[in-house]
């Protein structure tokens, strides 16, 4: 089954049917608010979750029609793998339908499918010429090739066949980023009483998990993660492309706005001046003007600011230029995000692009060289797209096949990268690995992180294992590169492994009424040398349940205080000196008998004959019959 995360949502013209289309899909009502269900339109985002045929487990955006409501329909698609762009057969293509059309082209969302509903509604005759309206209406789109799919969120027709197309769709869909910084964009913000406050957001990037330090971004605000939930069931992690709800500590919810960002501490930039690539839209018969003022989406916000128009007067439909915005308030913002603006009053979209960068200060007009500087950010620097694929751990030859650079290319450029201290190189196998510095550096500190709290939780275990840690870190790598990671980074000293278990360098204490029953044990053990109860009856002596002897003795076995020997358990120091006495016997009469043995040690057969034999395998002695003899 596959076990990425992913998020699909609906656009489309108000009361064309999407709420009863996701009810059609899923069972679930999206509308939540008194009133939408009064009005019979979504004015939040609603959602939900599907099950596809194929297994994947998928979240659904309801997002708003209505033109009131474009500002959640801006929030909804942030982040989506994929739209149903729905058109009710009764009505046809609206304007709505067109300026969400205008939007999802903008952000950057590159596959659809239309779904022709209330199907219905309409004879066959009106659906056929519908159909050749709906294909002639969406030329230009990216929803020009789409698939379309005739359903009745009513009467369920196409509903089954529609949930094939979706999976369908998901299957080249890109995988988001588990690795690297967190990025939780915020649509919801409210407190629950007994809980305090908590935010809700589709994660773009990175795993979130409890007892985590975030920062929320524009207000430099620091909590921790006190509870997660993904579609309404509780997690200790949350991964990349998930719905998630976050009850962060020590914030109040009048510190945290609709449209701030959770994010890991200092990762993305935060600025009210942005570098950008700005199109105003064909459709529009007005350019857009030096110093207009507009309402500038990104993520789930929706700020104030001017344009400012760096080559050219005005910016004419469909032409596109560098310019930067000059935003009332800051919002966090990095290269390649996608962004819409919206003409101040009356608000309607006007045109859009892509983020080149945060500025520290606001360029000059028509000067070349800060022209040269955006045409590289907008173009791509060779370096910052290597690093870029570098998040996760490549060798050569596999960066070879994502460039298709040759040999040499590749390798000049990664040791330019390795001489501005900007990627690590480790080792699979006998290859080089390359992996940016900050992603490597990330990775550490969130196994450092699972290690110890697992340490904590769990503190006589010695470690997590290694399948744990890897689900809990929800890398895709290989077995093979994942263990050789492992035991290099175990090399270099950031963890433990012993076998098949990961542990934390750090020394920690024992509980104390942990160490009481560990002391108690040790204790009940040294006083019976060779003959050590059972375990489970000493562990009982100790105030053991029967279910947790096994992991006290494990702990003990680690700790180097016992040791096992054919499913008893003894004392290390007990056998050691059982061993020097044995080899001194042997060495006085060349060869002994079990019962010689038994005599010796003062200890019945039961436990003779396995430390013999545990002897004989270790090759302190060697048996000849019914006798042992020093093996030289």
């Amino acid at each position: 089954m596959d076990d990425r995360h992913y998020l699909i949502g609906t656009a489309g013209h108000v009361d064309h049917g999407k709420t009863e289309l996701i009810r059609a899909l899923t069972g679930i009502e999206t509308d939540r608010l008194k009133e939408e269900k009064q009005r019979g339109i979504s004015i939040e985002l609603g959602f939900a979750s599907l099950d596809l045929p194929s297994g994947r487990k998928v979240g659904i955006i309801d997002v708003p029609g209505h033109e009131r409501f474009i500002r959640q329909m801006l929030a909804g698609a942030t982040g989506m793998d994929g739209v149903l762009l729905v058109i009710a057969a009764d009505e046809g293509i609206m304007p709505q339908t067109r300026e969400h059309l205008d939007i999802l082209t903008l952000l950057g969302v590159s596959q659809g499918i239309v779904v022709i509903n209330k199907i219905d509604l309409v004879d066959d005759e009106w659906l056929e010429l519908l159909q050749e309206e709906v294909r002639e209406g969406l030329k230009g789109t990216l929803f020009v090739n789409a698939p379309v799919y005739l359903v009745s969120s009513h009467t369920g027709s196409g509903i089954s066949e529609l949930k094939i197309g979706i999976d369908q769709l998901l299957s080249d869909a890109e995988s988001k980023t588990a690795t690297g910084p967190i990025r939780l964009p915020l649509d919801r913000v409210f407190s629950i009483q007994g809980f305090g406050t908590v935010v809700t957001g589709t994660l773009h990037n990175g795993i979130i998990r409890l007892g985590q330090e975030l920062a929320i971004e524009p207000v430099h605000k620091l909590s921790k993660v006190r509870s997660l939930q993904v579609h309404n069931e509780k997690v200790e992690s949350a991964f990349a492309g998930q719905r998630v709800a976050v009850n962060l500590a020590g914030v109040n919810v009048n510190e945290v706005e609709k449209g701030a960002e959770v994010i890991t501490p200092g990762a993305y930039p935060v600025g009210n001046i942005l570098d950008i690539k700005l199109k105003n839209l064909s459709s529009m018969d007005k350019s857009i003007s030096q110093r207009q003022r507009v309402r500038f989406h990104i993520g789930t916000i929706e700020a104030l600011g001017r344009i400012h128009l760096l080559e050219h007067e005005e910016l004419l439909p469909g032409q596109e230029g560098y310019a930067q915005i000059l935003l009332e308030e800051p919002v966090v913002a990095t290269a390649e995000d996608r962004f819409v603006i919206r003409f101040y009053s009356p608000a309607f979209t006007i045109g859009g692009g892509k983020i080149l960068g945060v500025s520290e200060y606001k360029r000059k007009r028509f000067k070349e060289s800060d022209l040269a500087q955006l045409r590289v950010k907008d173009q791509g620097d060779p370096l910052v797209l290597l690093e870029r694929v570098l998040q996760e751990p490549h060798t050569a030859q596999e960066l070879q096949g994502s460039f298709h650079w040759g040999e040499t290319e590749i390798q000049e450029r990664l040791d330019q990268l390795e001489g501005s201290d900007r990627i690590e190189i480790w080792k699979d196998e006998n290859n080089p690995l390359y992996w940016a510095k900050g992603a490597a550096e990330y990775w550490r500190e969130q196994v450092d992180q699972i290690v110890l709290s697992n340490q904590k939780e769990f503190p006589l275990r010695g470690g997590i294992s290694r399948e744990e840690l890897k689900g809990k870190l929800g890398v895709k790598w290989t077995q093979r590169r994942w263990q050789n990671i492992l035991e290099r980074g175990a090399e270099k000293g950031y963890y433990r492994v012993m076998g098949s278990r990961v542990g934390s360098n750090h020394d920690l204490k024992l509980p104390e009424a942990l160490g009481h029953k560990v002391d108690c044990l040790k204790q009940r053990w040294k006083n019976a040398g060779l003959m050590p109860p059972e375990l489970e009856e000493g562990a009982k002596e100790c105030g053991i349940n029967k279910g947790d002897s096994l992991e006290f003795a494990s702990y003990l076995v680690e700790q180097g205080e016992w040791m096992s020997i054919t499913g008893l358990y003894f004392n290390r120091e007990a056998v050691v000196l059982a061993q020097k006495a044995l080899i001194d016997l042997l060495e006085q009469n060349k060869e002994v008998a079990v019962g010689d043995v038994r005599e010796l040690w003062g200890t019945s057969r039961k436990y003779t004959v396995p430390l013999l034999e545990y002897f004989d395998q270790h090759k302190v002695t060697k048996r000849l019959g019914d006798k042992r003899v020093l093996n030289r």
